[in-house]
């Protein structure tokens, strides 16, 4: 019941008080600690890597390129498509193997997969954009991979060296402050959904009502169409983890990708995918929450 109150009123601060978008340069450290802790309780061995998240990398490229493609055939207007396309495209969010770990999945798998997709997803845009949008993205390359670097590689060298330093009990503490990076969850959401709404405030002479009410009809589909596919890939070991993969996304990245290439149109497709992954991972995290109150009342009922 808390994880429900929390949530709600995450989304509802954020979104009626779009100064806390102030906070985002608060962002990458949130991101960072959570990850350091998801790190603290991983050890990579070759275990950790398997053929479904190449598979689940291949199909996050691939399913970007078909939308693109597809709705350009169907005579969508391209705005919709290159909209459709940066939210496709986002490579896994530095929060998915947190929501892993607060859903009892593979931390592992997750967390190798999660650079994985950064990695090749970075890889592949600079050859994408400049098709989708008919213009050369190599420039913001070092910028972006630096931005990467901070929130994805320095906390992976951070948990590994207190691993090393401190042996089983660095994974220990990091299991104790598991919960704690909940609560941080709960509060990026908060951030993220203020930037969403200062955004849409910010931008709303620009755009027209029906073409907003589009990107996030756009969204939505995408979203549900991600986290199903994931799933699908998973069966039967690794559905959370391949569904987070592919439909938790690290919109931040795009988001700024697509301003950074003079298209904010292209930007609200990413900027608004925030409220429908988080939703639904606030919905997975009651349900997971129930799902383990079930057993500990029959135990007491015995």
């Amino acid at each position: 019941m808390l994880r429900t109150v929390l949530l709600v009123a995450a989304f509802a601060t954020g979104w009626f008080c779009p100064s806390l978008a102030l906070l985002k340069p608060l962002m990458p450290w949130c991101l960072g600690y959570m990850l350091t802790v998801v790190f603290m309780r991983t050890e990579f061995s070759r275990a950790s890597f398997s053929p479904r998240q190449a598979l689940v990398i291949a199909v996050n490229i691939a399913m970007a390129v078909a939308v693109w493609g597809g709705m350009l055939l169907c005579g969508v207007p391209e705005r919709f498509a290159q909209a459709a396309f940066f939210t496709a495209i986002t490579p896994t969010a530095s929060a998915a193997p947190v929501i892993v770990s607060l859903l009892g999945g593979s931390i592992g798998f997750a967390s190798f997969g999660f650079v994985l997709s950064a990695l090749a997803v970075s890889a592949a845009l600079p050859l994408l954009v400049p098709v989708v949008l008919h213009q050369s993205a190599w420039g913001m390359m070092p910028l972006i991979l630096m931005r990467v670097g901070w929130v994805v590689f320095l906390p992976m060298l951070l948990g590994g060296l207190l691993r090393r330093l401190l042996g089983e009990r660095a994974a220990r503490i990091g299991k104790r402050l598991t919960g704690s990076t909940l609560y941080t969850w709960i509060a990026l959401v908060a951030i993220i959904a203020a930037s969403a709404s200062d955004f849409l405030r910010t931008h709303a002479a620009e755009y027209p009502v029906g073409d907003v009410l589009w990107v996030l009809l756009i969204d939505f589909v995408l979203c549900v169409v991600c986290f199903a596919v994931g799933a699908l890939l998973g069966y039967p070991g690794y559905i959370r983890e391949c569904s987070q993969l592919l439909g938790q996304k690290n919109t931040s990245y795009t988001t700024y990708l697509a301003f950074a290439s003079g298209n904010p149109f292209a930007a609200l497709g990413p900027a608004f995918y925030v409220f429908f992954h988080n939703t639904w991972n606030g919905l997975q995290l009651i349900f997971h929450k129930e799902q383990d109150d079930v057993p500990k009342k029959t135990e007491a009922h015995r």
